[in-house]
């Protein structure tokens, strides 16, 4: 009698313990999908047309001013949005763009910055804190930062960094605000 109590005390427990692994990893699809709609919002902002001017902060080219015009694009499922456009200075410009998408696995963004480390540019491997995307820019020995800062609703300030291994410190170079000329709905129209 002993031996059936003790095997039954064993089967609940196991009962139990399957049924608190089930609700911990519910409850952590729910904190997932919670925190995909939550940077799904984010990413959102992004979206439409922004134009502004920025400032070269350092190098050769230091005080340069120049313009840019951005276009932003989700994807379909609202977990990425590219920025593609061109900046110029006078009659000279270049094509500029990033992608960044929010990835639940390893619950940062990453991307690519004119066209990633494969390509001419940089990967992109960050986090997002409050209205900041704090990105890290990445190709081989060459490492930066880029913050995207949303500060109102339609105004974004962006700051690139390169860092100085030799100094141990980042020092911004690009320094730009871009007021959003177009919203999402008027892209549509």
């Amino acid at each position: 009698m002993l031996s059936v109590f003790t095997h039954l005390q064993s089967r609940i427990a196991k009962g139990l313990k399957y049924l608190a692994m089930m609700a911990l990893a519910l409850g952590v699809g729910v904190v997932s999908v919670q925190a995909n709609e939550l940077e799904t919002d984010f990413l959102a902002q992004f979206q439409g047309t922004w134009s502004g001017t920025g400032r070269v902060l350092a190098g050769p080219d230091r005080g340069i001013d120049f313009k840019c015009a951005l276009n932003g694009k989700p994807s379909r499922s609202g977990v990425k949005i590219s920025m593609d456009g061109k900046c110029s200075i006078g009659r000279l410009s270049a094509r500029m763009g990033a992608s960044i998408k929010y990835s639940s696995g390893v619950q940062k963004y990453i991307g690519r910055f004119m066209g990633g480390a494969r390509g001419d540019g940089m990967d992109i491997y960050g986090d997002r804190r409050g209205n900041t995307l704090k990105l890290r820019l990445s190709r081989g020995t060459t490492q930066g930062s880029m913050d995207l800062l949303l500060q109102k609703k339609d105004l974004m300030r962006v700051i690139i960094s390169v860092t100085d291994s030799e100094r141990g410190r980042t020092i911004p170079v690009i320094a730009m605000d871009l007021n959003k000329t177009r919203s999402a709905a008027s892209l549509a129209d």
